[in-house]
């Protein structure tokens, strides 16, 4: 695939792999294929291979040598790649996970979950299009090239940015939630997504972490889709006040009825003052 001056490449290794018989050239195959790597981007510069699924055992360090990014799995459902992703962010950044919006029903598990939310879960990784525009409504487009031009504002924090785990999605608290801060502590983009879908749910207040207690950090949501801005928004806080009580987000989005569902999700953006 070529778009402008930049090519891109997708390396799927997969059948060499499982048809090595000899068990003792499997670490010889992979010598030979760091060199490979090596000759390839040596000689193309400005192309951009990636790695396939990390299922396939097609992750790790040593390709990252070649590989600008890889593809965390074919398991593409915005749920599960939150537990997916929270897990492989333990062992590489955001800027190699290659995290994509894609279409519903997903095509493995059958899921059906709001765009916002399959946006917001894309946005926190290496966020790509895995959807055909052909197939999308006018409103979705908009709403996913605004998503595109948000996350340009943001990609140098979240690929480049300290990540801190505030609620993990496997402690089973209705919600899992991060957030990337930048070294100058000066920027910041939180994230937080509902998890359990029935009525009267109380999940608990997130609190943040990284920030620099002494600035006041002004609030900007992302990906909005409410009728109405949230209460923090446009506001400022200090980091103290955003570490030690967090804010209180909305379970639900306020939108028109007919689009009311229960995937919430937020995209908070704090500037420093």
């Amino acid at each position: 695939l070529t778009e402008g001056n930049i090519s891109y490449v997708k390396w799927d290794m997969n059948r060499n792999m499982t048809e090595i018989t000899d068990k003792s050239k499997a670490h010889k195959y992979i010598l030979g294929l760091y060199k490979i790597l090596e000759i390839l981007t040596a000689n193309f510069p400005e192309v951009l291979f990636e790695s396939c699924a990390s299922g396939g055992g097609r992750a790790n360090w040593g390709f990252l040598r070649g590989f600008d990014e890889f593809w965390v799995s074919d398991n593409t459902d915005a749920m599960q790649r939150i537990y997916m992703q929270y897990g492989t962010s333990y062992f590489f950044p955001a800027i190699a996970m290659a995290s994509h919006i894609s279409a519903v029903p997903n095509h493995t598990v059958f899921r059906t979950t709001s765009l916002k939310y399959r946006i917001d879960v894309a946005m926190s990784g290496r966020l790509g299009m895995e959807i055909q525009p052909k197939n999308m409504t006018d409103e979705e487009k908009a709403l996913c090239r605004k998503a595109i031009s948000e996350y340009k504002e943001i990609r140098p924090v979240v690929q480049f940015g300290d990540l801190y785990r505030l609620v993990s999605p496997y402690d089973n608290q209705g919600l899992s939630s991060i957030m990337y801060v930048s070294e100058a502590k000066d920027k910041a983009v939180f994230y937080w997504w509902k998890l359990v879908n029935f009525y009267n749910v109380h999940l608990p207040r997130v609190k943040m972490a990284g920030l620099d207690e002494n600035k006041m950090y002004k609030v900007k949501e992302l990906d909005v889709i409410d009728n109405k801005p949230l209460d923090c928004e446009g506001k400022s806080y200090s980091g103290k006040y955003l570490m030690e009580h967090g804010l209180e987000m909305p379970y639900v989005h306020e939108v028109d009825w007919g689009k009311k569902n229960d995937w919430s999700s937020r995209v908070l953006y704090l500037e420093a003052e």
